[in-house]
């Protein structure tokens, strides 16, 4: 092989190792994983909770009031126990991350509260609140002294009388029929159970 021949192959192989190492960078940036950047987290002081827009309104840690929404499924945690969205109140501070819907929109799915408003003499415990449910009755069960109501947000919750209920409250629920209209005060034992102190009177 003559001198020409030799530098032709020599030009040859090393522009085929340079057109290897270009196909292997750009395999490279091919195969990596675009950058996930964190969710935001958020903290504030609840203003008060729209449940049938499913929206939280609350002042933000820079004094900025905020509107977030949240899921059909959204929960709140507190000490380790699930509580439904409703029961937060005015005045808990909360953390919550945000995530995006389809359109860009931004919601929470989960809550953890930080720090309850001690209102009713310190008493900061959530399932010890007196608080108000209504909705329509469904699946009444006589036996267990117990009926559920599908509240404004759709979500169904158990409500049970207690051994020791007034003779008038078991006689109300002696004569509910499922549908009927119910208001009733009670405190939450957890997310989807409810036990009843009364009916109010304003029962339709």
């Amino acid at each position: 092989m003559n001198l020409f021949n030799r530098a032709a192959l020599g030009l040859t192989l090393a522009m085929a190792l340079a057109a290897i190492a270009a196909c292997s960078d750009n395999i490279a940036l091919v195969g990596r994983p675009a950058l996930q950047l964190d969710p935001e987290e958020i903290f504030g002081e609840i203003d008060r909770v729209d449940t049938s827009s499913r929206q939280i309104h609350l002042r933000s840690e820079d004094s900025r009031n905020r509107v977030v929404g949240y899921s059909t499924d959204a929960r709140a945690l507190y000490r380790g126990r699930e509580y439904s969205i409703g029961q937060l109140d005015r005045g808990d501070k909360v953390s919550m991350q945000l995530k995006q819907d389809s359109r860009g929109h931004s919601y929470t799915d989960l809550i953890r509260v930080q720090d309850r408003y001690q209102s009713r003499g310190g008493d900061a415990s959530l399932g010890s609140r007196i608080q108000t449910l209504d909705g329509r009755v469904e699946q009444l069960d006589f036996q267990r002294r117990s009926f559920g109501i599908r509240d404004q947000s759709s979500e169904r919750v158990i409500v049970s009388l207690p051994s020791n209920a007034q003779r008038s409250d078991v006689d109300r629920f002696r004569a509910l029929r499922d549908g009927d209209y119910v208001r009733v005060e009670g405190r939450f034992l957890d997310r989807e159970r409810f036990e009843l102190e009364n009916f109010l009177r304003d029962n339709r």
